[in-house]
């Protein structure tokens, strides 16, 4: 089990993990408006730059 510590009110959170022990999570990117968008991927696992 992972904890992460949040920034905004100092609790912890639990961060879920795979069955062998990888943690799982989404990455997440904030556009020029604030808008909080996942970043996508292609079938190689690398990040796509452009729709």
């Amino acid at each position: 089990m992972m904890l992460i510590k949040k920034r905004s009110d100092g609790k912890f959170k639990c961060v879920e993990g795979t069955d062998t022990g990888e943690a799982y999570v989404v990455l997440c990117g904030v556009t020029a408006s604030g808008e909080i968008k996942p970043l996508r991927v292609d079938d190689l696992g690398q990040i796509i730059l452009s729709t």
